[in-house]
């Protein structure tokens, strides 16, 4: 964990120029390669040649390979983040395709794969459960913003409505490695959002098991 943290810093946000590209090739690299092979046959040698940057550069800036896989995955993450339309449904949906896009795609549906089955290494659960956890904080950002908006009332659970939308969401596509459709997706933020305007996601979710582990 401090080995991930640290790299944390010099990830890309803090890159500019030729270290930037560097940066994108190996963690795209990273990510294939986590797609074909899986955490535990993934080699950095391997990911040197693919991405073309020595091997030595790719360890002075992820020192494990824990950290380098939470850093490709990471900025899978980061790049499909809620965009802001300047409507809650708009965001929602927008999301929603841009992560629907990403799990049917070669890559994606290899990282799916292997996230499966490898949960039980825990390098890989760490990582998991370190990524669920910025998704969930980085998912409640739409919501809280749609509330300020005046979207949805005040007291409105953003937690509820994340769990709302996202988990049947994240359900099919896991178990059916397929593309969710414009309509599908409709139709589930459609569903929640009712129910969110008509006060029925104001429950208090301090209990609930996430806020107690931290994921």
């Amino acid at each position: 964990m401090n080995a991930e943290r640290s790299t944390r810093r010099t990830e890309g946000l803090h890159t500019r120029g030729r270290a930037a590209r560097v940066v994108s090739e190996v963690l795209r690299a990273t990510a294939e390669e986590l797609g074909r092979v899986g955490y535990a046959a993934l080699r950095v040698e391997e990911v040197a040649v693919r991405s073309g940057v020595n091997k030595t550069t790719i360890y002075r800036r992820w020192p494990t390979k824990s950290a380098l896989v939470a850093a490709a995955l990471r900025q899978i993450t980061e790049e499909q983040a809620a965009p802001d339309t300047g409507t809650l449904r708009g965001d929602l949906l927008e999301h929603i395709q841009s992560m629907s896009a990403w799990a049917s795609s070669p890559v994606g549906r290899g990282v799916l794969r292997m996230m499966l089955p490898e949960r039980v290494d825990q390098e890989v659960e760490e990582i998991a459960r370190n990524l669920r956890m910025e998704n969930y904080a980085r998912r409640m950002e739409p919501i809280r913003r749609g509330i300020a908006r005046g979207e949805l009332p005040e007291g409105t659970s953003a937690e509820l409505v994340v769990e709302l939308v996202y988990s049947p969401i994240v359900t099919y596509i896991m178990l059916t490695n397929e593309p969710l459709t414009e309509e599908h997706a409709a139709a589930i933020v459609d569903v929640v959002l009712a129910g969110a305007r008509a006060g029925a996601a104001s429950r208090d979710l301090s209990i609930y098991p996430r806020d107690k582990e931290g994921g």
